[in-house]
C-alpha cells in the first residue's frame, strides 16, 4: 500500500500503547503511533474506539480522566490520526474530564447535541444539566 493510504485502525492498538502491557504487541502498537506521528502512515478512527479505549482505562484499570484525555488528545492531534467527529469528540473529551458523574457516552451525546445545533436533549438524567447551551428536557 502507499505511504497514502489510510488503513482504520481498532481499540486494541490504543490500548497496547497506552498500557504497555503485551511484550510482542505493545511495541509494534507504539511503533504505528510513531509513525503517524511521523507522518508515514494515516490512520482513521471511529469514535467508537475512543468510546472503548476510556471504558477499558478509566471504567476498568481506573486511570485517572485527565491522563487519559491528555493521552488521547495527544494521538487526535497528530495530522495522520483521522477521527470521524474529532469536534465532537474533543469537545467531549474536555467536558467529560470536568464532569465526573457523568460518563464519556453522556458528554459525548450533549456535544452532538449542540454540534447538531440542537438545544434540548430528551433524558431522565438530571446530571446531564450540566452543559452549556444544551437544556435537559423530559418527555
Amino acid at each position: 500500500m502507499s505511504e497514502s493510504a489510510i488503513r482504520s485502525i481498532d481499540t486494541n492498538i490504543l490500548l497496547r500503547h497506552f498500557l504497555q502491557d503485551h511484550d510482542d504487541h505493545s511495541p509494534r502498537a507504539s511503533a504505528l503511533l510513531l509513525a503517524v506521528r511521523r507522518g508515514e502512515e494515516r490512520i482513521f478512527c471511529p469514535p467508537t474506539v475512543i468510546f472503548e479505549a476510556i471504558h477499558i482505562l478509566h471504567g476498568r484499570i481506573h486511570l485517572p480522566r485527565p491522563d487519559i484525555v491528555w493521552a488521547l488528545e495527544n494521538l487526535i492531534r497528530l495530522p495522520g490520526f483521522i477521527l470521524a467527529e474529532e469536534a465532537v469528540v474533543i469537545d467531549a473529551l474536555e467536558f467529560w474530564v470536568q464532569q465526573s458523574p457523568l460518563d464519556f457516552a453522556d458528554c459525548y451525546h450533549l456535544a452532538l447535541t449542540k454540534s447538531l445545533g440542537m438545544t434540548q436533549i430528551y433524558t431522565f438524567d438530571k446530571k446531564m444539566d450540566r452543559y452549556p447551551g444544551v437544556e435537559r428536557i423530559e418527555p
